[in-house]
């Protein structure tokens, strides 16, 4: 699907997504033609959606701020449920607009738009077995794509943790 280039999903679709893993390489993660997909890497077929606290809609906030609405969203997350949760940067190769967040597994998707618009925030990416999508916070707004992976690399720079 082709976006143009004046929407602000087209910067969500060329988007690359490193989640950095415990003990693994990081995984990155793109979307690609729909239909598209890879074997799934993760031991559970639950999805796993990426959010983040980072430049609320159109502001570009400094990095010490965007660090403080993390470590916001990282304790909210804490607190609704067992859900395991990896840091992520995602990055337009375009643009070279990057935002740090998170990619969660074990909260269902309703919730992860929940936390995402407490944050102000359009979207959140949710990546299952099948598809690659963006999913706005508010409304009904979906892309679905395809997806593709790649590992190691430092294609986007992950924060030490």
């Amino acid at each position: 699907m082709s976006l143009p280039p004046d929407d602000p999903w087209a910067g969500y679709a060329r988007t690359v997504v490193q989640i950095a893993r415990v003990g693994e390489p990081d995984l990155i993660v793109r979307g690609a033609p729909s239909g598209a997909s890879g074997g799934w890497p993760w031991a559970s077929p639950d999805p796993v959606h990426i959010l983040t606290a980072w430049d609320p809609g159109t502001d570009l906030l400094g990095e010490q701020e965007n660090r403080e609405r993390e470590a916001a969203l990282e304790a909210e997350l804490q607190h609704l449920g067992p859900a395991a949760w990896w840091p992520a940067v995602g990055v337009d190769p375009v643009s070279g607009h990057r935002e740090e967040g998170l990619a969660v597994q074990g909260l269902a998707e309703h919730v992860v738009r929940q936390v995402g618009s407490r944050y102000d925030q359009d979207a959140v990416f949710s990546w299952t077995p099948s598809e690659w999508a963006i999913v706005a916070c508010l409304g009904g707004r979906r892309l679905v794509l395809g997806w593709s992976t790649a590992v190691g690399g430092p294609t986007t720079s992950t924060r030490g943790t």
